[in-house]
């Protein structure tokens, strides 16, 4: 079967997790396999479970935008920060769009449950607030990706890392 004709449907134990307060990181190549990643926030599964949507920062993501245009790959890790259990959903590029407010009300929610389970592994709310300021600092306009993934993989450090689910 070829990747594109590979479908994935979202069961309720994943799109808890992946909505949940992981850390999001956007993986796409370009032509030569090189790789290029940023961070996302405000994941959000589809209602009928077959694609993703997330916001990434403008300005620190216009090489995944030129890889996504080239060849519509992605990667994107979902991770705990307090078990480090970790999911990939590998996909293809739907396409993007100006973040509606359902998206950013996604980021926010993201965002705070993000910093809930850091503070309660250690991580001071002002470090988290110092993280987010900055990020925005450095690109306040958010952008909408959307994704439909073909292929997740258990990415959880041990036995069954790289398994595909």
């Amino acid at each position: 079967m070829k990747t594109s004709e590979r479908q994935v449907s979202i069961d309720d134990e994943l799109k808890t997790f992946l909505e949940s307060g992981v850390s999001v990181l956007v993986g796409t190549r370009d032509s030569r396999l090189g790789p290029e990643i940023t961070r996302a926030w405000g994941p959000c599964v589809s209602e009928d479970r077959q694609s993703v949507s997330l916001c990434v920062p403008l300005a620190t993501s216009r090489k995944t935008f030129e890889n996504l245009e080239e060849n519509g790959q992605i990667a994107v890790s979902f991770s705990l920060p307090t078990n480090y259990k970790t999911m990939q959903l590998k996909g293809r590029y739907i396409g993007t769009t100006e973040p509606n407010a359902a998206d950013l009300r996604a980021v926010e929610r993201h965002r705070e449950a993000f910093c809930s389970l850091n503070e309660g592994i250690g991580v001071p709310r002002r470090l988290l607030d110092s993280f987010w300021g900055r990020e925005l600092e450095a690109s306040p306009v958010l952008v909408a990706i959307r994704f439909r993934p073909e292929e997740v993989f258990d990415q959880t450090p041990g036995p069954k890392a790289g398994s595909r689910l």
